[in-house]
């Protein structure tokens, strides 16, 4: 298989202040990893800083007449972030994030190396930290998990 590591990124995160970048390394014909990091600086508006990283298994469940990384796939994933928000008249808050979700999604790769991923899951995430002028120290919930991304094969 020719196409085992992937580079992809999110374009549509830029326009929410949101820039990602995420790495697949293909293991065999059903399989490969994930790590991503994201750099989020602003939110409609709101000073928001966030840095944060991820990491992946995938399983493509269809690989039997497509070579991987084509396929749909299940990722189970987990992530952990940290950041602060500044808003006007208000204290600046501190955070923590960490979550634990899963995707069901399909990536098309092409033999010019074009990428596009599709996917979408359920994500437990925990937020922690300084942030009482919010009225909470820390909340947890299930939050929607979503990828879509382009990106380039080699």
């Amino acid at each position: 298989n020719a196409q085992d590591n992937v580079i992809k990124t999110n374009p549509i995160g830029l326009a929410f202040g949101n820039f990602n970048v995420t790495y697949e390394r293909v293991l065999n014909d059903k399989s490969s990893v994930l790590g991503s990091a994201n750099f989020r600086f602003g939110l409609f508006g709101i000073d928001v800083f966030n840095f944060g990283l991820g990491a992946g298994y995938r399983f493509y469940f269809t690989h039997a007449n497509k070579d991987v990384p084509t396929g749909f796939y299940v990722n189970p994933q987990a992530s952990f972030g940290f950041g602060s928000v500044t808003e006007k008249d208000v204290a600046d808050n501190s955070f923590t994030t960490f979550g634990i979700g899963a995707e069901l999604g399909y990536q098309w790769a092409w033999p010019s190396g074009f990428v596009l991923d599709l996917g979408i899951g359920p994500n437990y995430t925990v937020i922690s930290g300084d942030v009482e002028d919010v009225g909470f120290d820390s909340t947890s919930g299930i939050l929607p998990s979503a990828t879509i991304a382009i990106g380039f094969a080699f």
